[in-house]
């Protein structure tokens, strides 16, 4: 694919713009996450596929344990989605000028500006969510080679974030046309799904041999499911009128509809892939909440099919739509600096009054002055624990891992529980704890486990003579048993007690 020394240019500035962003703004919890993941490299993760987790380990490599590092899969993925919308555009009649309409464009929804820089497993689906559609209208046009590309995209986008797969309906108009269904008499779109298959292989891999623990939890343990309502997909639709301003999300969906007027296979694909998340997790909205962020590749491609449909009002809808987007993503990154300026506002969600709040952006102050506290605390070999794995891993990450912590699944969680398939029973039994937590009355379970626990000074974080946070602390001595509150790994001796001979 031919590209001009401008458009490299564009895609260039933007990245040092995402790069600045990355090397300021604090490491939030979940992206400590990933890092500690990095840190213990396996085929798959719990809850998680391994590709963007991989992506870090190459540039912790070269930058060390930094926030550009951990950042870095982010930057890589924003950069490799402009170079995939370039060819996409081109595939449904438009060039580089319009290819660079749609980046800039992008930087206007709030979704993409703060999602290029942080790092999640959305970006890197993202990005290939793109590459997958530029191959499926290719196909559509009768590109037969595009099979190949078709298939690495949606196999690397499974190692990103499962719900790649909700791409597959863009190859319809494949199947709706007697030439493309000739395509089907072929052998290459066969072969182009077994290596689908085969860059799949790593979460089938880790599945195995952890009895399946990360696909029951995609199907099962993820999930809460309520009576059909339309409270969730209204959530689903504000949150993405946010992610996208209203104005933007208007623009697309006006461009979206128009589209159909195109008599061009290709453009019928790349329809559909722009419908496809935003339509399945809708209908998923009418029985449980769903990610605000989970219809973003759709939106994403509307923003390429926005860049090739004019129609009165476009100008306006783009401008006002950008405006509000930047202004938006300016005041989270205010608020990423500042969190204390707004944590002291008493606010909150009534639909989820309990996880969405201003009072939860405490848990972004003082870190640092609780990795010091801890540090001055520790004897020789002791742990840190805490039921939360925003703050085991942030804790970790923080402290450039000289704080040897591990997560104590004794609150239910759902989330963030890889680091409970690192360390085997052995490794924990007999060991003594510092463990931190913000929650009341967890000295219960921990009194099951543990020897003696006992209450220390709480750490205690103020700011500006007023409490922000306050962190128990107990000091508890010669874990018992980690089978389950602290690893699902089973015990060495018995694996190896149970092992065929020979």
């Amino acid at each position: 694919m031919r590209i001009s020394r401008k458009y490299w240019l564009l895609l260039l500035g933007f990245l040092l713009l995402h790069a600045v962003l990355a090397a300021t703004l604090p490491v939030s919890g979940d992206e400590a996450y990933y890092w500690d993941c990095s840190r213990h490299v396996a085929w798959s993760y719990f809850d998680q596929p391994p590709l963007v987790i991989w992506a870090m380990v190459p540039f912790r490599l070269v930058l060390g344990d930094t926030r550009l590092a951990v950042r870095s899969p982010a930057l890589l993925f924003s950069f490799l989605l402009g170079l995939f919308l370039l060819g996409l555009i081109r595939r449904l009649g438009g060039g580089e000028r319009e290819a660079s309409w749609a980046y800039i464009v992008l930087h206007g929804m709030p979704l993409f500006f703060l999602g290029a820089f942080y790092t999640s497993t959305d970006i890197g689906m993202t990005a290939l969510w793109v590459a997958a559609t530029w191959a499926a209208v290719a196909l559509a046009q009768g590109e037969t080679k595009a099979w190949w590309g078709f298939g690495v995209a949606i196999g690397l986008g499974f190692l990103a974030k499962f719900p790649i797969v909700l791409v597959l309906p863009a190859l319809l108009p494949v199947l709706l046309t007697r030439e493309g269904r000739r395509q089907l008499l072929t052998l290459r779109p066969y072969a182009a799904a077994a290596v689908a298959t085969v860059l799949t292989a790593p979460v089938w891999i880790w599945g195995a041999r952890h009895n399946w623990a990360n696909i029951t939890f995609q199907l099962e343990g993820r999930h809460s499911v309520h009576a059909i309502g339309l409270r969730y997909l209204l959530e689903f639709i504000g949150a993405n009128l946010l992610l996208a301003t209203p104005f933007l999300a208007i623009a697309i969906a006006v461009a979206w509809w128009r589209g159909w007027h195109r008599r061009d296979p290709g453009w019928f694909a790349a329809l559909v892939a722009a419908v496809a998340p935003l339509g399945a997790f809708g209908l998923v909205a009418l029985r449980e909440r769903v990610g605000a962020h989970w219809g973003g590749p759709g939106l994403v491609i509307g923003i390429a099919l926005l860049a090739l449909v004019a129609f009165r009002g476009r100008k306006t809808l783009v401008v006002l739509g950008m405006a509000t987007g930047l202004l938006l993503s300016v005041l989270v990154v205010g608020i990423a600096l500042m969190p204390e300026r707004v944590c002291t506002l008493h606010w909150s969600y009534r639909g989820s009054p309990h996880h969405i709040n201003t009072s939860k952006l405490a848990a972004a102050i003082g870190n640092r002055e609780i990795v010091r506290d801890l540090e001055a605390r520790l004897e020789p070999g002791e742990l840190v624990a805490s039921e939360s794995y925003t703050t085991v891993h942030l804790l970790a990450f923080l402290s450039r891992g000289a704080l040897q912590t591990r997560l104590a699944d004794i609150n239910h969680g759902k989330h963030g529980l890889a680091s409970l398939y690192w360390y085997p029973p052995e490794a924990l039994r007999g060991r003594n704890v510092l463990f931190v937590t913000e929650k009341e009355g967890l000295d219960v379970p921990l009194r099951h486990l543990f020897a003696t626990v006992q209450e220390e000074a709480p750490i205690v974080i103020r700011r500006n003579g007023r409490v922000i946070r306050t962190l128990k602390v107990y000091a508890c001595t010669s874990l018992k048993d980690p089978e389950g509150s602290f690893t699902r790994l089973a015990s060495t001796r018995t694996a190896h007690r149970f092992a065929p001979a020979g």
